[in-house]
């Protein structure tokens, strides 16, 4: 039953860090059940005067029962207290609400890190981390009193910032959105089951790829394997002229490497080494966060983009990004395996983008077209005047009109030109101009829609007023004051949004306004499916972009993607006429 009086607390846990001994090396749980790990110290500060700063074992934590408690990245704070219910290190209580202050400012449009959403929000003051920086390989019976002394005192004001942070700002934070934060955050706690014996094969396969590969550079052991410098010296000992760049989004590179790593294996060696390397990492993270339950316990975040989209929670593993195809042997996704019993259902909303975009632009004659077609890709063949429905399925007899007919989909809906996607597509540049005029042609209410955006956002900047786009979700993308840029001559309307803590410009303009509102409308439809999911009982583990991942029984998996597929194919009441589709898979390894 609730409370009359519920009172609201912020709680901020303290604990012992070092490189080793880290969340971000090991993940929540494997952090907390690090031999070294040691929750020394809490803080917690009510809405009605109450203060506490001191050891776990001597915090009253009945004051918490059926009360709301807060903290700035609940994710560590709440994943803790879990935790430590389960190691008998406090007692379990169950707090009305729990939520996350730093998803709240995110959402918000404030920095995420506690200190750049208090400076942010509150110009009068000032947060200082050096404590929280010199407490670094410290542990709490071997620091001096005075420090001790600053470390109470530092923990204390964190909590009472989280509260001052949800004062100000609760009001601004609806509902809904704090369900999606709590519901990924449940998630998460679940954990990834992981197949440990895959694991450490996948582990010495690649340990052996990367012995072979440093074998094949010529200066392995005389100078760092990355060395510009040698490895100018050996083309020119070759008689090749070095290429200008060895980035891997440099086209003109990537072609040099492909042409000469064929005759020389040591170029090919060279540009492999770095991605051998970036996935040792994240097979070392999986192996990390694994648990003695066979489970690897990780993070997503909330809003982790200014559209609202979840993003990877940091560390060498990113949950959202995955590599899908096999590395050197190695398939990643592959390593997440259903215990003996269960299976794994994965369902994605299809094509989710294509579909707010064309109902953003309110383009009903086309939406039309996609609720009456199975593919997609048909209804905008048949959009483009590519196909008809007398001559059949077109996955069918003409795979090829499919394929232009996806790309161009794909590719042009936001304002995307001829050049930039005759690269994409790698095709002649008139076969682009070709595709892309296409597109506008016969999506004219999509151009239609940029140019709507980009007057309306004109307009804001002339009558200096903060931008907003509204969407149908009942949130609004906020630009804030738009500002005029100068770069290389030109001047473009930028607006200062939040990135990695800091406040950097974004070029703005029609296509990629569209974009963005495409973008947080798909992550607002998304999320609701996900509460849906959750409502039903349906335990989800795992979600990226626009899909989601199930555990269950084996002979429940009929019935569960079933279900799954049925609620995400049912639109939210607030966009009702939207033509939504899903589809999933039950598998024993996660392979999408």
């Amino acid at each position: 039953m609730k409370k009359d009086n519920i009172i609201t607390y912020a709680l901020d846990y303290e604990s012992y860090f070092d490189r080793e001994c880290s969340i971000r090396t090991l993940g929540p749980l494997g952090y907390f059940s690090h031999p070294d790990f040691d929750a020394y110290l809490v803080s917690v500060v009510g809405d009605n005067g109450y203060e506490f700063v001191g050891h776990p074992k001597d915090f009253d934590w009945s004051l918490l029962e059926g009360n709301i408690v807060l903290a700035h990245n609940a994710s560590f704070d709440e994943t803790l207290y879990l935790y430590g219910v389960t190691q008998n290190w406090w007692p379990e209580v169950h707090p009305a609400e729990w939520h996350c202050t730093a998803d709240m400012a995110a959402a918000c449009g404030l920095p995420r890190a506690l200190k750049g959403a208090i400076e942010s929000a509150f110009s009068d003051i000032d947060v200082s981390k050096e404590t929280r920086n010199n407490m670094m390989n410290k542990r709490w019976e071997n620091m001096t009193e005075e420090f001790k002394k600053e470390v109470l005192d530092y923990a204390l004001l964190d909590s009472s910032h989280c509260l001052l942070l949800w004062k100000t700002y609760a009001h601004k934070w609806p509902q809904f959105e704090r369900g999606i934060s709590a519901a990924n955050r449940r998630i998460m706690q679940r954990g990834l089951p992981v197949d440990a014996g895959a694991l450490k094969v996948a582990r010495e396969t690649l340990n052996d790829t990367l012995f072979k590969t440093e074998q094949a550079i010529p200066w392995a052991g005389d100078k760092p394997l990355l060395s510009r410098k040698a490895y100018d010296a050996e083309c020119i000992k070759l008689g090749l002229e070095p290429p200008a760049s060895l980035a891997k989004t440099d086209v003109d590179a990537q072609k040099w490497i492909e042409k000469h790593g064929r005759t020389h294996l040591w170029i090919q060696a060279v540009s492999d080494w770095r991605r051998i390397n970036s996935l040792k990492k994240k097979l070392e993270s999986f192996e990390n966060g694994l648990m003695a339950d066979g489970r690897y316990y990780g993070n997503i975040m909330y809003w982790g983009g200014h559209t609202g989209r979840f993003s990877g929670g940091g560390g060498n593993l990113n949950l959202q990004n995955l590599p899908r195809a096999d590395m050197f042997g190695i398939n990643m996704r592959n390593l997440i395996t259903a215990p003996k019993g269960k299976k794994l259902v994965v369902v994605d909303l299809s094509q989710i983008e294509v579909r707010t975009l064309c109902w953003l632009a309110g383009d009903k004659a086309t939406m039309a077209e996609i609720a009456a077609s199975d593919d997609i890709y048909e209804a905008f063949a048949i959009q483009f005047g590519l196909w008809s429905k007398d001559k059949g399925v077109l996955k069918k007899e003409a795979p090829e009109v499919r394929r232009l007919t996806k790309n161009i989909t794909l590719g042009c809906g936001y304002g995307c030109g001829a050049p930039k996607f005759a690269t994409m597509c790698d095709m002649p540049l008139a076969e682009a101009e070709d595709a892309v005029a296409l597109y506008r042609k016969s999506l004219f209410k999509v151009p239609k829609y940029w140019r709507k955006l980009d007057s309306d956002m004109k307009k804001s900047y002339a009558a200096n007023a903060k931008h907003t786009i509204e969407l149908p979700s009942g949130r609004s993308l906020d630009y804030g004051l738009i500002k005029m840029s100068r770069h290389d001559g030109r001047v473009n309307h930028v607006a200062m949004m939040n990135k990695s803590g800091r406040r950097v410009p974004m070029k703005l303009w029609g296509g990629t306004l569209a974009e963005n509102a495409s973008q947080a409308l798909a992550r607002d439809v998304f999320s609701y499916m996900m509460l849906k999911i959750e409502e039903a009982g349906i335990k989800i583990i795992f979600h990226v972009h626009d899909e989601v991942v199930i555990e269950c029984d084996e002979e429940k998996a009929e019935g569960v993607l079933a279900k799954v597929v049925e609620i995400m194919s049912t639109p939210p009441e607030w966009i009702s006429d939207i033509p939504l589709s899903a589809e999933g898979d039950i598998v024993t390894n996660y392979t999408k």
